[in-house]
C-alpha cells in the first residue's frame, strides 16, 4: 500500500513525501507539513513504518495519549470544584506496556520523553513500581494521579479514562487540601455486615435516595430525602460511632471523587441499583452515595462546595439534612417493599456467612504454585501497602484479590494481580484484627513457577506479579508449595 494510500482516510491527501525524513523511530516534519497535526502524522507514519511489535507498542501509547486530550478537553470546558485544576496533577497512565506520565516537572530515572508529542510527555516500559492501583502515589518525588488502563480496562474509551483520571486527580487535592477526609479502612474488617436489621435499614435509605434523585418536582424530592435520612440516623443509632465516621469521610473521599468523575462524563446524577449492595459492599456502596447527596446539594444547597471548602469538618449529609430542614412529609415506601426489603436482608447475611467458607475452599483448591510465608512468633508481618477496594473477608483471614505488600524488620513480600499474574493472597492475623494486629500467616496462590534464592539464611521467591525477599528465613519446597519460615530475630 502507498503511503498516499494509507493517509487518504486521515484527511491528508496533499501530503509530499518528500517534505518527511523518516527514520527508524525517528520523525521529522517540515515547517508546513504536519506541525499542527503532528500527533496525528506520527500516529499514521509509525503505523506504515513500523514492525507489528513496533505498531502495538505504538498504539498502545497513542491509546493514552487520546485519553490525556480528553482530559484537557474537559478540564478546559468547566470548573468542576474550587479551586481544583486537574491540569495542574501530574497523571501516569500504566497501559499493560509501559506507564506514560503526563505534566510531571521531574520524571525519575527510567523514563524518556515522547517524541513528537506535547512536552511533559514520558514513558517508561513496564510498570513503575509505585502506580499499583487508582489513586495516587509518589513518583520522582512528586504526589501522582495513577490510572490503570491494563487488561480489561485497556478497552475503555479515552473519555471514560479521562473521567476517571480526573477521578484520581481529584483525589492529589482532597490530601493536600483536605486529608482529613479519609475514613479509617481498619474499620471496615470489623463492621457489622452480620446484622440483617442493618442491612435492612441501609437498603430502605438506599430506596428512599433512589426516590429523591428521580423526583420531577423539588417538594417530592425533599420528602424522599427526609426518609432517606431518617433511615440512616436509625441505622447509625444502631451501631458504633466508628462505621458512621468511617461511612462519612468515605463518602467526602470517594463519594465527592466519584461525583467530579461523573460531572466530567456529563451526568447530573448517580445510579443506585434497584437491588441496592452486597451485603458486604459498604465501601463500594460510598461510590454512589456520595455522589446521590452532592447532587441532591446541588439542588437543594447552591454554595454548598464553597461552604465544605470554607470548613472541611461538615459531612454530606448533615449538611443536606440543614437545607432540608425537619418536616413531616407524605411521601412513604409501600408496606410490601419494607417487608420484601427486610427478608432479603436476613436471607442475604445467611449467604454471605456461607458464601466465605466456599470462598475460602475455592482458594484452597487454587491451582499453580503457592509460596506461603510464616511469620516468626512475635514478629509478625505488618501491612505496608493494600487495596482496600479488592479485599474481602472469607472463613480464617482476609483474601486480596489485587495487591498486597507485607513486611518487618526480616524482609518484606508484594503481590500484585497484573497482566500475566493472575494471583491471590490470603492473610491471617495474629489478633482480633485480623490485619492490623499484625500477620502470621500469608500464602499466595495462583503462581507460575518461581525463581527460588536462597544464600545462607536469605531467601528470595520471585514470580510473575510476586516477590519475597527475608533474612534469617528457611525455605522448603513441597510439590508446589514454597514455604518460607522467619526465625526470631536475635
Amino acid at each position: 500500500m502507498l503511503l498516499e494510500e494509507f493517509l487518504k482516510p486521515l484527511g491528508l491527501t496533499r501530503v509530499e513525501l518528500d517534505a518527511f525524513q523518516v527514520s527508524k523511530g525517528d520523525l521529522r516534519y517540515s515547517s508546513w507539513g504536519c506541525r499542527m497535526i503532528r500527533e496525528l502524522c506520527s500516529a499514521a507514519l509509525i503505523a506504515f513504518f513500523a514492525s507489528p511489535t513496533e505498531l502495538a507498542a505504538a498504539q498502545d501509547q497513542e491509546h493514552a495519549l487520546s485519553m490525556e486530550r480528553e482530559v484537557e478537553r474537559i478540564a478546559g470546558e468547566r470548573v468542576f470544584w474550587p479551586g481544583f485544576d486537574p491540569l495542574a496533577i501530574p497523571l501516569a497512565v500504566y497501559t499493560g506496556e509501559r506507564t506514560v506520565l503526563f505534566r510531571h516537572p521531574s520524571p525519575p530515572e527510567g523514563f524518556s520523553q515522547v517524541r513528537g508529542n506535547r512536552p511533559g510527555t514520558f514513558a517508561l516500559q513496564g510498570r513503575h513500581p509505585s502506580v499499583t492501583s487508582n489513586p495516587s502515589a509518589e513518583i520522582g518525588g512528586t504526589i501522582t494521579a495513577t490510572l490503570l488502563a491494563d487488561g480489561p480496562r485497556a478497552d475503555r474509551s479515552p473519555a471514560e479514562l479521562a473521567a476517571t483520571a480526573l477521578h484520581e486527580a481529584f483525589h492529589v487535592y482532597q490530601r493536600r487540601r483536605h486529608p482529613g477526609w479519609s475514613g479509617n479502612e481498619g474499620d471496615l474488617f470489623l463492621y457489622p455486615t452480620d446484622d440483617a436489621r442493618l442491612l435492612g435499614l441501609r437498603r430502605l435509605e438506599s430506596a428512599a435516595l433512589r426516590r429523591a434523585l428521580g423526583a420531577p418536582d423539588d417538594p417530592g424530592a425533599e420528602c424522599w430525602a427526609r426518609l432517606a435520612l431518617g433511615f440512616r440516623n436509625r441505622r447509625f443509632a444502631g451501631m458504633d460511632a466508628v462505621f458512621s465516621v468511617y461511612e462519612r469521610l468515605t463518602e467526602l473521599n470517594e463519594g465527592l471523587a466519584t461525583y467530579v468523575q461523573l460531572l466530567a462524563s456529563g451526568q447530573t446524577t448517580v445510579e443506585i441499583p434497584e437491588t441496592e449492595f452486597g451485603t458486604a459492599d459498604i465501601r463500594e456502596r460510598t461510590y454512589a452515595i456520595g455522589p446521590a447527596l452532592a447532587f441532591l446539594l446541588d439542588r437543594f444547597r447552591p454554595g454548598w462546595q464553597a461552604e465544605l471548602e470554607a470548613d472541611d469538618t461538615q459531612v454530606l449529609d448533615r449538611m443536606l439534612e440543614s437545607a432540608l430542614g425537619v418536616k413531616e412529609g407524605p411521601c412513604a415506601l409501600p408496606g410490601d417493599e419494607i417487608a420484601g426489603i427486610g427478608q432479603t436482608a436476613h436471607e442475604d447475611v445467611t449467604a454471605m456467612i456461607a458464601a466465605r467458607g466456599e470462598r475460602r475452599r475455592v482458594f484452597d483448591a487454587r491451582p499453580g504454585w503457592r509460596v506461603v510465608v510464616l511469620a516468626a512468633e512475635g514478629q509478625p508481618l505488618w501491612p505496608q501497602g493494600f487495596d482496600p477496594l479488592n479485599v474481602e473477608r472469607v472463613e480464617g483471614g482476609v483474601l486480596h484479590t489485587r495487591f498486597l505488600n507485607l513486611g518487618n524488620d526480616a524482609g518484606e513480600l508484594r503481590a500484585i494481580d497484573e497482566v500475566g499474574a493472575d494471583i491471590e493472597a490470603l492473610t491471617d492475623g495474629v489478633g482480633p484484627h485480623p490485619l492490623f494486629n499484625g500477620i502470621r500467616r500469608v500464602a499466595v496462590a495462583g503462581l507460575g513457577k518461581p525463581e527460588i534464592r536462597a544464600e545462607g539464611r536469605q531467601v528470595t521467591v520471585s514470580a510473575p506479579g510476586f516477590t519475597a525477599r527475608f533474612q534469617n528465613a528457611r525455605v522448603e519446597v513441597n510439590g508446589t508449595e514454597v514455604l518460607v519460615r522467619l526465625e526470631p530475630s536475635r
